[in-house]
C-alpha cells in the first residue's frame, strides 16, 4: 500500500534519538573531524581578514572610498558565512536556511554597491566571521587538542613501557631504598602513567559524544548570525500561499472555460440538432412517415454521441472509475483508452492510498498530457510514469515525437503549471525541436499548501539537534 511518508524537514523523535545513538555518532567521528580539524585556521584566516578590512574602510571614511570598503567588506562576510554554513551541512548538521539576499539589476551601480550597508543580514554575518567564530573555533580547539592529547597518551605510555621493559606494577615506592636511589619525578611517574592511560581511555570512548556536541554548538551559534530570520520564513511562506491560491484560481478558471467551450461545441450543438430533428419528423409524422422515421433514426444517434460526449466531460471531473477503483485502475483505463500506444510505468498498487484530491488531480494531470500528446506530437508511443518520491506523486509522460511543445497562456500545459503550482507542487517540461518530449508534474502528497507545511516543519528542524 502507497501512504503519505513523513516530511523529511520534520525529523522523529525515533529519528533524533537514533542519531544520538553510540553506533550513529561513530560513524559520524570522520565528517565531524572533517569539519573540527581546519575550523580554528578558516576561523583565524577569516577573522584575520574581515578585522584588517574593517579597520581600513574605517579609517577610510574621511573620504568616500572608505564607504566601499565597508561593503566590500560586508559582502566577503556574507560569503564567508555561506562557506561555513556549506561545511556545516557536510558536516552532518541540520542544514542552516540562508537569509534571501535580494537584489535589483536595475539599480544604479552605487546604489547597488552600498546595499550591504543597509541590510543587517551582512553586518551579523560580520560579527560572526570577525569576533564569534574565532572565539568558538579556539574553544573547539583547546578540547579537541585535549582529547586527543589524552587519547595520543594512553596509545603510546604502553608502548613506551614495553619497549623499555619497565613494569608499572612491580615498582614498591614505599622501599626505602627505591626511594633513595630514584627521585619525586620517578616515583610518581608509574602512577602518573595509570592515570593517564585510564583518562585516554575514557577520552577513546566519549570520543564522539565530545565531537558531535562541538559541530552541534557550532551550528547552533551560526544559526541566529547566518540563517534566515523566522519572519523571513513566514513571509515567504504566505507569498507562496499567495502565489498558490492565484495559481489554484487560474487554473480552475482555465479549465471552466475549457470545460464551457468542450460543452458548446459538443452537447450543446448536438442537442439542438437533436431538438430541430425532433421538430422535423413532427412535422413530417403525419405526411410522410418513412421521412419522420429517417429523422427518428438520426435523433437517437445525435442524443446517444451527446451522452457519450458527457460521459467523456464528466471524466475531466472525477471519472466515476477512479472514486470506485482509485488511480491506479483510472490510469490503467486511460492508457488503454489512448489513441496512440501508452506504455504504463507505476509502482502504485490497486489498493494505493492517496488523498481524494491528490488523485484527482494526478489524473487529470495524466490525461491531459495523453490528450496533448496524441493530438500535437505525431508520436508513436507515449510512455506514462506515475511514481513517489521525496513525499510527492510524481507524473511523468514522455513521447517520441517531434518535439516543440510551449506554454501558451490559457492553454492545456499553461494550465497544468497552475494546477501543479496551485497544490504546492512542480512542473517541468523538457521539449527540444525533434522531439523527445517530456513533462514531469510532481503533486505533494499532503495535498495543497503541502510544501509550505513542509518549509515550517523544516524552519523548527533548524532549532532542534539534527536527525
Amino acid at each position: 500500500m502507497t501512504t503519505a511518508p513523513a516530511f523529511a524537514g520534520a525529523p522523529t523523535p525515533a529519528a533524533t534519538a537514533d542519531s544520538w545513538s553510540y553506533g550513529a555518532l561513530w560513524r559520524r567521528v570522520p565528517r565531524a573531524l572533517g569539519y573540527l580539524v581546519p575550523t580554528f585556521l578558516i576561523a583565524i584566516i577569516v577573522a584575520t581578514v574581515l578585522s584588517s578590512l574593517i579597520s581600513t574602510a574605517v579609517s577610510l571614511l574621511v573620504i568616500i572610498i572608505g564607504i566601499y570598503f565597508v561593503a566590500l567588506t560586508l559582502l566577503l562576510a556574507r560569503y564567508a558565512g555561506a562557506f561555513e554554513v556549506a561545511r556545516l551541512r557536510l558536516s552532518g548538521e541540520t542544514p542552516i536556511t540562508e537569509p534571501i539576499w535580494s537584489s535589483d539589476p536595475s539599480m544604479v551601480w552605487w546604489k547597488r554597491w552600498l546595499r550591504p550597508i543597509a541590510n543587517g543580514r551582512y553586518w551579523l554575518s560580520l560579527l560572526h566571521g570577525a569576533v564569534i567564530a574565532p572565539i568558538i573555533a579556539t574553544v573547539s580547539f583547546i578540547i579537541v587538542t585535549i582529547w586527543f592529547s589524552l587519547i595520543v597518551a594512553a596509545v603510546s605510555l604502553p608502548i613506551r613501557f614495553a619497549i623499555s621493559g619497565a613494569d608499572l606494577w612491580a615498582v614498591d615506592a614505599t622501599d626505602p631504598d627505591w626511594v633513595v636511589a630514584n627521585g619525586w619525578l620517578e616515583r610518581v611517574a608509574p602512577t602518573l602513567a595509570v592515570v593517564a592511560i585510564v583518562l585516554g581511555v575514557i577520552a577513546i570512548v566519549t570520543l564522539p559524544y565530545v565531537l558531535r556536541g562541538l559541530t552541534w554548538l557550532h551550528a547552533a551559534i551560526a544559526r541566529p548570525f547566518l540563517g534566515r530570520f523566522t519572519n523571513e520564513q513566514l513571509e515567504q511562506q504566505v507569498s507562496s500561499l499567495f502565489t498558490s491560491r492565484q495559481s489554484a484560481v487560474a487554473a480552475e478558471g482555465s479549465a471552466l472555460r475549457r470545460i464551457e467551450r468542450d460543452i458548446h461545441d459538443g452537447p450543446q450543438q448536438r442537442l439542438i440538432r437533436l431538438q430541430m430533428d425532433l421538430d422535423a419528423a413532427e412535422r413530417r409524422l403525419a405526411s410522410n412517415p418513412e421521412e419522420a422515421a429517417s429523422l427518428l433514426q438520426d435523433a437517437r444517434r445525435q442524443a446517444h454521441d451527446a451522452l457519450d460526449e458527457l460521459r467523456n466531460l464528466s471524466r475531466g471531473f472525477a471519472p466515476p472509475l477512479l472514486l470506485d477503483r482509485g488511480l491506479f485502475a483510472a490510469i490503467e483505463s486511460l492508457a488503454t483508452r489512448s489513441s496512440i500506444p501508452v506504455t504504463l510505468e507505476t509502482e502504485l498498487g490497486a489498493t494505493a492510498n492517496l488523498p481524494d484530491e491528490v488523485a484527482r488531480n494526478a489524473y487529470f494531470v495524466a490525461s491531459e498530457l495523453i490528450a496533448n500528446a496524441a493530438k500535437h506530437s505525431q508520436a508513436s508511443g507515449i510512455t506514462l510514469s506515475v511514481t513517489t518520491r521525496d513525499e510527492s506523486l510524481v507524473i511523468a509522460v514522455t513521447d517520441d515525437g517531434v518535439g516543440g511543445a510551449v506554454e501558451k497562456t490559457g492553454h492545456g500545459l499553461a494550465g497544468l503549471r497552475d494546477r501543479a503550482a496551485g497544490m504546492g507542487g512542480t512542473f517541468e517540461m523538457l521539449s527540444p525541436e525533434g522531439g523527445p518530449t517530456s513533462v514531469t508534474v510532481a503533486l505533494p502528497i499532503a495535498g495543497v499548501g503541502a510544501a509550505s507545511v513542509a518549509d515550517a516543519q523544516r524552519t523548527d528542524a533548524d532549532n532542534a539537534p539534527s536527525a
